[in-house]
């Protein structure tokens, strides 16, 4: 055991304890994990295969990988195989997802371990979200031209047939005209 001290004179029960804790932070001290026959990441277990599988024991293996049961799990076939094995799952963006739901990553709306579609990163909330198809094309432009016509119709209406209340001016008095009142009383 590299860099791993007992202290002498002391009880077996703390030696023990300095053991573990020297036992501990030894991966630290030797420079990572491997030194410790400790498998490197683990992202590399969900990597894709680079084949989508073919016979009954691959999709099988595939299919347990990703977390799916085998009847669920099909393989994305449109990507010219450069998806592999992934599977080919439905689109659902974070915004169609339950907020009150208690997800265990809150943030983007998922549980651990549950597969995510390929291009998720996509279909995140603060990005693009697909129209769900409440109202049709037809009905918006119905729904919009309604709404300019009846402001363009209230303007022309107000315009043209409703009377103008207006306060009215008589015309500047100037210099020329002669003056506009004299100081002379009148008799």
């Amino acid at each position: 055991m590299a860099g791993l001290t007992v202290a002498r004179g002391l009880s077996n029960s703390t030696n023990q304890i300095l053991m573990v804790r020297a036992l501990s932070t030894s991966a630290a001290r030797l420079g990572g994990v491997d030194k410790l026959n400790q498998p490197v990441p683990w992202n590399y277990l969900w990597k894709p295969g680079p084949v989508p599988p073919t016979t009954d024991s691959e999709r099988v293996a595939a299919a347990k990988k990703y977390g799916l049961i085998v009847e669920d799990y099909k393989p994305i076939v449109d990507r010219e195989g450069a998806a592999g094995d992934y599977p080919d799952l439905p689109l659902v963006p974070e915004a169609y997802r339950s907020g009150l739901y208690e997800w265990d990553d809150p943030h983007f709306r998922r549980d651990y371990g549950e597969p995510l579609h390929i291009d998720w990163y996509i279909y995140r909330e603060i990005r693009y979200t697909p129209h769900r198809g409440r109202m049709t094309m037809a009905q918006m432009w119905k729904y919009f031209l309604t709404l300019i016509g009846s402001i363009l119709g209230a303007w022309y209406i107000f315009e043209y047939y409703v009377p103008h209340y207006q306060r009215y001016h008589i015309a500047m008095q100037t210099y020329k005209d002669g003056p506009a009142y004299t100081f002379e009383p009148l008799d």
